[in-house]
């Protein structure tokens, strides 16, 4: 095929990342290593009698201080290039730095200036020979003339071939396993047709401290969005190729060093208790290629729609490496899933029905009392004027924590039990799942989605059952095969891709300025990984207390000391003096016999950080409230006051002072329990308490009384750090699909009564059953209470009023519970 007869408009350019790791190690030993080289070239010059002529010895030596020169040159231009990449600034700027050093280092020496990089390419062949290269550019053939192919290609002129030579191999897969993302975003900050897209990986046997960092996010190309052909499956397909091909070859041979179309899955309470069969990948790969293989489109809609495909994915090519099977090892992110489909869904559809009003809920989301952590981040602030701004962040924390408080009492009872359950799947996934998951934990999530999902389905009808809300029936076994959904969800990506947008750059092939930029951080990441750096930490240590001046310091002294210190005080520190009662109320909470006239050294610090507290220690701060536990392992509500370190016998005790809150009771003695979330009211009691730093248990928000939100005498404590949920999975009922025969609970319209039924038919149009119930026969008052017989009326009970199968058995006429 000619070039002339193909479409050169469907050429699409493409950026693909060549990365190249070379171990650099420290300047020292690559100096040593180089003057050891250049002495050896000189010392074959040596006279008979293995003396050296003068002008050889001139030579090397010269020879030596040049290597030298070049290699200080070396690392000054490494320097500069990674004040570039700190600051996103321009190859202009970038040269103005470099002219600047220039001037600093060679004073003017032509000696010295003849090996200074005057140009950005100069830099780029510097560095080359420490294993940097630049980005590759490819080209895509997309030809209408091949719709289901493609080929990549060097160079506009060359021709498109269809030939693909099969490699094989026996053996393990390698101890390595990737995440993949893609994503698409905007360049510019105002709105315009120039889209662009990052496929990204980062390494999943990482460790998670290192891995959920953007500094270990890496791209694999970027994508101009914007030239690729609307509705057609594969148009990402020969973005992967450079990725797919790269992971074939390393396991082969080793390494070195769609018309939119909607499709709903409902009928929730029939799979709850017929769950569908598990699927074979070996079943549908024929169907998957015949899909693929179709090129008109409404006939490939058509089948894409009735099987479930849209064709066979190019990762199936792993499968015959290392058995990746595209059915079981994909995964599925609970950010898009979970915060902006499924949250974002019932949030919007409340507003947009009138359910909720928006200046009710944002005054109520004004006096929400987020700590320290949760404004580290984007918050929620306005439904009126900034909804349609939120991120994922700020729906997941306006779901969980702040949503019980927000909507309870306001949200209508029959719409609330929907959404309470969204709030602790959320809970489970975001903050308690994060600390790992037990069995139980699985079972109880997986009875909550199957409960969430059967009433959204009833509550909504079959159109909200799209299927982002079916892909959460998945994330109980998805959890048991991949762990966590935190270890491989988008946030970390997401936050890279601001990293892309503020590079600067000409607006001209930006992917490709994308990828150079790319190429040399990266680059830069790992040459700099091997310079042993150290930081010189400002910090005081004692007995029983160690200081330090910020935060991080506080985090590297915790993590980096031989003996890890668990609670350091961190900020500015003064000393300070306590009152005759207060000394007595320190010796009683320490437990020591007070000595009269006894005098104690007192530091004050803002804020005390804990290092086994949370995910990778908690900083605590003056004006938070925490959950205190006493001897007894009780807990109560505090607000500290002051942070001390108290110096008793040439030794120090971390103490905090604070304001005791205790638990709000009704006239009748029985405690103030707000309904919406059961979380107990508290009363401040406006005494002062004394308690030591390890009674802290963590932290917790306050949050004013709905009735009287701007004059509160009570709060509701917000427990939003809490390790489990107070619920097992037989307290979440999941709604039964009932059927003729079943002996079935159903509750009864006064109190909490449960009575067992017989169901004799069921009508599905109605969503009803006719059933006979079953009680105690007054006639025989010796049977025992266990058995019940039959009544004589047959009676119609709604579905949502069967709590479940009722455990027992037939013994003639009776039930036998």
């Amino acid at each position: 095929m000619q070039l002339g007869d193909r479409h050169r408009s469907e050429l699409k350019p493409i950026v693909a990342l060549h990365h190249c790791y070379t171990d650099c190690g420290d300047v020292e030993t690559m100096l040593e290593a180089e003057d050891f080289c250049a002495g050896g070239i000189e010392c074959t010059l040596q006279n008979e009698d293995g003396s050296f002529p003068i002008e050889n010895v001139e030579r090397m030596q010269g020879t030596v201080v040049d290597h030298k020169v070049k290699c200080i040159i070396r690392e000054a231009v490494l320097g500069a290039m990674k004040i570039q990449s700190e600051f996103s600034s321009s190859r202009a700027h970038f040269l103005r730095v470099l002219n600047y050093g220039r001037d600093l280092f060679c004073k003017g020496d032509p000696n010295i200036i003849k090996y200074w990089p005057k140009t950005w390419q100069d830099c780029i062949s510097l560095l080359s020979g420490e294993g940097y290269t630049e980005a590759i550019q490819y080209w895509i053939c997309l030809n209408r003339e091949h719709p289901c192919c493609y080929d990549i290609t060097n160079s506009p002129e060359e021709l498109c071939k269809f030939e693909h030579k099969p490699k094989v191999t026996s053996g393990g897969p390698r101890n390595i396993a990737l995440i993949g993302h893609w994503d698409g975003w905007q360049p510019f900050s105002t709105s315009c047709k120039h889209s662009c897209g990052a496929i990204e990986v980062s390494i999943a046997t990482m460790k998670k401290s290192d891995r959920c960092s953007t500094e270990e996010v890496y791209v694999s190309g970027f994508v101009p969005s914007y030239l690729l052909p609307n509705k057609c499956p594969i148009s990402l397909d020969p973005f992967l190729e450079i990725l797919v091909k790269e992971l074939e070859d390393l396991f082969v041979n080793g390494a070195q060093g769609s018309e939119s179309t909607h499709y709903y899955y409902g009928n929730y309470r029939y799979h709850s208790r017929y769950p569908s069969d598990e699927r074979d990948l070996n079943m549908f790969v024929q169907t998957m290629k015949d899909i693929e293989c179709e090129d008109r489109p409404t006939v490939h809609a058509t089948m894409a729609r009735e099987r479930g495909f849209t064709g066979l994915s190019i990762l199936h090519r792993l499968y015959a490496a290392y058995g990746f099977n595209i059915l079981k090892d994909l995964t599925f992110d609970a950010m898009h899933d979970v915060t902006l489909n499924i949250i974002h869904h019932h949030l919007l559809r409340y507003l947009e029905a009138g359910i909720l009003s928006r200046n009710e809920i944002d005054v109520r989301l004004a006096a929400i009392p987020w700590t320290s952590e949760l404004k580290d981040g984007r918050l929620p602030t306005s439904v009126t004027k900034r909804l349609g701004f939120w991120k994922a962040e700020e729906l997941q924390k306006f779901c969980y924590p702040a949503s019980e408080y927000v909507l309870g009492g306001i949200l209508p009872d029959d719409e609330y039990h929907v959404w309470i359950l969204i709030v602790r799947i959320t809970e489970m996934i975001f903050q308690i799942g994060r600390s790992g998951w037990s069995d139980d934990d699985i079972q109880l999530l997986k009875q909550l989605i199957l409960r969430h999902n059967t009433l959204t389905e009833e509550v909504e009808g079959l159109k909200s059952c799209v299927v982002t809300l079916h892909n959460l029936i998945h994330y109980p076994e998805e959890i048991k095969h991949f762990s966590s959904p935190d270890n491989y969800w988008c946030y970390t990506f997401e936050r890279a891709v601001h990293g892309y947008v503020v590079r600067s750059s000409n607006n001209r092939n930006m992917e490709l300025s994308f990828s150079n930029s790319e190429c040399l951080r990266e680059f830069l990441k790992f040459h700099s990984g091997n310079v042993q750096s150290s930081m010189k930490l400002n910090t005081s240590f004692f007995p029983g207390y160690v200081h330090a001046s910020t935060i991080s310091e506080a985090v590297t002294m915790a993590k980096h000391r031989d003996v890890a210190y668990q609670s350091i005080l961190v900020g500015g520190k003064k000393y300070t003096s306590l009152s005759t009662h207060e000394v007595t109320e320190v010796f009683r909470v320490l437990k020591k016999q007070q000595q009269k006239h006894f005098t104690l050294a007192v530091i004050q610090a803002p804020s005390i950080y804990m290092s086994q507290h949370g995910f990778g220690g908690t900083l605590y701060r003056v004006g938070e409230h925490v959950l205190v536990s006493d001897d007894a392992g009780e807990l109560s509500v505090a607000k500290i006051d002051a942070i001390l370190a108290v110096n008793i016998e040439e030794e120090y005790h971390l103490l905090l002072k604070g304001e005791e809150y205790a638990q709000s009771v009704t006239e009748t003695g029985d405690s103030r329990i707000h309904t919406s979330s059961e979380n107990p009211f508290v009363e401040s009691t406006s005494s002062m308490i004394f308690f030591p730093c390890k009674s802290i248990v963590r932290k917790v928000m306050l949050f004013p009384d709905p009735d009287h939100l701007h004059d509160p005498y009570m709060y509701v404590v917000i427990d939003h750090q809490r390790p489990f949920i107070p619920l097992n999975k037989e307290a979440v009922i999941v709604p039964h699909f009932p059927e003729a025969g079943d002996m079935v609970c159903v509750r009864g319209t006064i109190g909490n009564e449960v009575y067992f039924a017989h169901i004799q038919s069921v009508n599905k149009n109605s969503n009803t059953c006719q059933v006979y119930f079953y009680g105690n026969d007054p006639g025989h008052p010796s049977i025992s209470a266990s058995k019940y017989k039959r009544l004589k009326l047959q009676e119609t009970v709604h579905w949502s009023s069967i709590l479940g199968t009722a455990k027992g058995q037939f013994i003639g006429h009776y039930w036998v519970a």
